[in-house]
């Protein structure tokens, strides 16, 4: 039981630390980093920090309404229909991610607890070898993405958006020229590398506590 227990927290801790370091992709900091970085960049033909900051606002629940303008002035929709709605389904994922994510924080934290309280060996063998499963899976990924990121790409949506029958693929319009493939290729590599150097990090901790 304690083995299973131990399992839990291997697959939800990177669950926990992809969706802090996804949620920082969805800041307007970010935004403003990768802003002109990529050649689509020159391409956008609205208030690029205004259409960037609603989008920011709307994954993060601070606005409901996605029929925003190009500008602050203007009323008029600047998002085509099938972008809203695509937005919309990126909600829907985000919001299941980080109750996923909740959900991994209160079980890690409580089998922690639990092993720290109860069998102090078994919390750091837990805290050990915490790196080990997530590794396997983020080099697999990793390298799937070095590979052929446009399949991985395609997947994951097929995977995210399988819920829906709204189109996830767009028109190069608002959303396409703001976050271009070269975009979520490098916000990937930024996840994947500071959620390993978080585990990392945990592993060298528990090292010390152990001593």
């Amino acid at each position: 039981m304690k083995k299973v227990l131990a399992v839990v927290v291997w697959v939800f801790y990177p669950i926990v630390l992809m969706t802090l370091f996804a949620s920082l992709l969805t800041t307007n900091p970010y935004m403003q980093l990768s802003k002109g970085l990529y050649a689509s960049h020159e391409d956008i033909f609205y208030d690029h920090d205004y259409v960037a900051r609603e989008l920011i606002r709307y994954l993060n629940y601070q606005r409901d309404d996605l029929r925003f303008g190009a500008t602050p002035e203007d009323d008029e929709p600047v998002m085509l229909e099938t972008e809203i709605l695509h937005m919309e389904d990126v909600r829907i994922v985000y919001t299941f991610l980080r109750a996923a994510a909740l959900f991994g924080v209160f079980a890690i934290g409580g089998i922690l607890t639990f092993f720290f309280k109860r069998d102090r060996a078994m919390f750091h063998y837990t805290l050990r070898n915490i790196f080990w499963l997530p590794l396997g899976i983020i080099v697999f990924v990793g390298t799937w993405i070095l590979i052929d990121f446009n399949r991985i790409f395609t997947w994951f949506h097929e995977l995210f958006f399988f819920f829906t029958d709204n189109p996830w693929t767009l028109p190069y319009y608002v959303l396409i020229p703001l976050l271009p493939e070269a975009f979520w290729m490098v916000s990937a590599g930024f996840i994947i590398i500071g959620t390993i150097i978080v585990m990392l990090l945990t592993v060298l901790l528990n090292r010390r506590l152990a001593q």
